[in-house]
């Protein structure tokens, strides 16, 4: 096998290894992101019932204010219908106090609302808070384990991408071209085997004189249907 081949061979083999890399960078990257964003999620979500909390927790003070204030103005009320000298002045002392004891139970009603909307918040939240605490202990294991990773492989690629250097500059400027145009086209498959007159890259059969000329010449051409570069290993390898 001519050196030219061989050459090439070795640095789609390093180029695919090092795309792999990056590969697996980039989905690291995105399920770190994932971990984040679900992270974020369930806080601001926390932070939403929080905030509903704090509202219906202010309703509720006003509520017993309130409710504090009338069922004080109806023991003033009852308290002083002895005192009354006319039916008339009673009988309106009467209305008073029914119309506040209405307004009492209404108001008891509302605060029992508050409370079970409230009870039902703070569960959620208790939940959601349990969920978070559970996904951050995952989340900040997992990361640190993703952070180590992607170290590794920074460091294996700046090993490689040295390598990568080395080898291209050996690679003749007509082929240098191409080969790097192609690899990113072809997503890291620039080179491929012709072998029983077929291209394994395209699986198209190549014309019989051209694969035949291929033989003979044991160099680098291009599929005539795919365009990547081809070479043919010598007989008895």
């Amino acid at each position: 096998m001519k050196e030219e081949v061989q050459l090439l061979i070795d640095l789609q083999e390093l180029d695919q290894h090092i795309i792999s890399g990056r590969k697996k960078q980039e989905k690291l990257r995105e399920e770190q992101n994932e971990l984040t964003v679900n992270t974020d999620k369930l806080t601001a979500l926390i932070a939403q019932l929080d905030g509903e909390i704090a509202t219906i927790e202010a309703e509720r003070s006003e509520i017993n204010q309130s409710l504090l204030k009338e069922q004080d103005n109806i023991e003033k009320s009852e308290a002083h219908l002895p005192e009354i000298k006319t039916q008339k002045e009673y009988l309106a002392m009467l209305k008073e106090v029914d119309v506040a004891k209405k307004q009492t139970k209404d108001l008891q009603e509302i605060l029992q609302d508050r409370d079970a909307a409230l009870a039902t918040i703070k569960e959620d939240r208790d939940e959601k808070q349990q969920e978070l605490d559970n996904l951050q202990s995952t989340s900040n294991s997992r990361c640190s384990e993703i952070n180590d990773l992607l170290t590794e492989i920074d460091e294996s690629l700046v090993s490689e991408d040295t390598k990568r250097a080395a080898l291209i500059e050996q690679v003749p400027p007509r082929i240098r071209q191409r080969y790097e145009l192609l690899l990113k086209r072809r997503n890291g498959s620039a080179l491929v085997e012709a072998r029983r007159g077929n291209c394994l890259g395209c699986n198209m059969h190549l014309p019989p004189q051209f694969f035949n000329n291929m033989l003979k010449k044991q160099g680098i051409d291009s599929c005539p249907h795919c365009n990547r570069l081809l070479f043919v290993m010598p007989e008895g390898e």
